[in-house]
């Protein structure tokens, strides 16, 4: 999710590596979910992200959101969503994962888009899934990135107890779409 550092990263690379973080006020991540009679979407902008580059080409990415800090805009469907998390007892979403940039990669220039995979896992209600995001990795010429991607998990898998209206529980799939803006940390 937070590879969009890996674009700040692929950027300038001095020899001891780069760090990037996300600016949670131009990021958002959004979760959708089907239910027979309608879709939901939840959004927030409550983001940590991180990502290092390694000289090596090698990238290290996480990102964390409070569940509490979706808001679908219905504050019913909110607390019921985050009753089905355990919030409180599980109050982060976390992403961690990794990623080599061939030299191709590494030798894009701002103003360039990469296209990229992240192996990682996926931490929600307590339960760890491993998962591969494809990314899309603008660079800018400011020296700042974007990375927009997607990915889909089974609330079943996780564990979590899927809401039900009218005895018609959502379904099993929730997709998850992120856009990070990225800026490079001073070293």
């Amino acid at each position: 999710m937070t590879t969009a550092l890996i674009a700040l990263l692929v950027a300038a690379t001095p020899a001891a590596g780069r760090t990037f973080s996300a600016d949670p006020a131009k990021s958002v991540i959004r979760y959708h979910i089907v239910h027979k009679f309608h879709r939901v979407s939840g959004t927030s902008s409550t983001i940590e992200g991180r990502a290092v580059l390694r000289p090596d080409g090698t990238v290290l990415a996480m990102v964390r959101v409070p569940m509490a800090s979706f808001d679908s805009g219905e504050r019913n469907r909110d607390a019921d969503m985050r009753e089905a998390v355990e919030a409180r007892r599980f109050p982060f979403v976390v992403f961690k994962g990794t990623t080599r940039l061939e030299g191709s990669v590494l030798a894009a220039t701002h103003g360039s888009t990469v296209q990229a995979k992240l192996d990682g896992e996926v931490d929600l209600h307590g339960v760890k899934k491993p998962v591969t995001v494809p990314l899309t990795i603008d660079l800018s010429p400011d020296g700042t990135a974007r990375a927009r991607g997607s990915l889909e998990v089974s609330l079943d898998a996780f564990g979590i107890e899927r809401p039900s209206l009218l005895f018609v529980k959502i379904d099993d799939a929730c997709k998850i779409d992120f856009d990070l803006a990225l800026r490079g940390e001073k070293p």
